[in-house]
């Protein structure tokens, strides 16, 4: 499909990237503090931070995953083909996430298919969760463009709203399709959602996604 072909390789960058190297399963046990950090790119920390939520089985991960039944109306849902090793710049992640799960939208078609994507990954304790969000945030703060298979990606910041421990938003431009990511920090995972397209990147719904997977995430670590 059209929007495979834009949409492919902004997808490894920010989705797959985020959501790539699922390591072994670990037994769920309490999650550690995580280590404080502060960046200019990344929000402050919100009111309720979620420092002590348990660790999820992978089961639970998924179930915690924004369903159809919660996308606005004229979303379907699509095979979720992420996958790789990609970073931002190719930056090295300093943990692996333990466990991750990832769901994709599609809305639309031809010139006019807007795809989105919700994540969790879950990752062995809330600071080394912390510390994979600073790293890729430090490598933001460098990495602005980038030249991978084939298309240049330009990376600029965003405005994100403020949840979980920290947010940050990242925009992707790329052949003229645009991409809006945005990550939350929030205990011992790394939340992400994306959203895309050649004419339509849906920032206010980006911005709603964001806000109901961030919730619907604490909830399920709080039960």
């Amino acid at each position: 499909m059209l929007h495979r072909k834009y949409f492919g390789a902004l997808g490894a960058v920010a989705i797959s990237m985020t959501l790539a190297g699922c390591g072994s399963t670990a037994t769920p046990t309490a999650a550690k503090p995580a280590t404080p950090n502060s960046s200019a790119a990344a929000g402050p920390a919100s009111s309720s931070p979620t420092p002590h939520a348990a660790l999820l089985t992978k089961a639970q991960l998924t179930s915690a995953l924004l369903p159809l039944s919660q996308m606005p109306a004229g979303w379907s849902t699509e095979e979720d083909s992420s996958s790789g090793e990609k970073t931002f710049c190719d930056y090295r992640q300093p943990h692996k996430a333990r466990i991750q799960v990832s769901r994709t939208f599609q809305k639309g078609g031809g010139l006019t298919a807007t795809v989105a994507t919700v994540g969790i990954r879950q990752y062995a304790s809330a600071s080394d969760a912390a510390e994979s969000f600073t790293a890729m945030e430090k490598a933001l703060e460098t990495c602005h463009q980038e030249t991978y298979q084939g298309s240049v990606l330009k990376y600029s910041p965003m405005s994100v709203d403020k949840l979980g421990d920290q947010s940050l938003g990242v925009r992707i431009d790329s052949d003229g399709t645009t991409l809006l990511q945005q990550f939350t920090l929030d205990g011992p995972t790394l939340i992400n959602v994306g959203t895309g397209g050649l004419t339509n990147a849906e920032a206010d719904t980006a911005t709603k996604l964001l806000r109901d997977q961030v919730d619907r995430y604490e909830a399920a670590a709080r039960k």
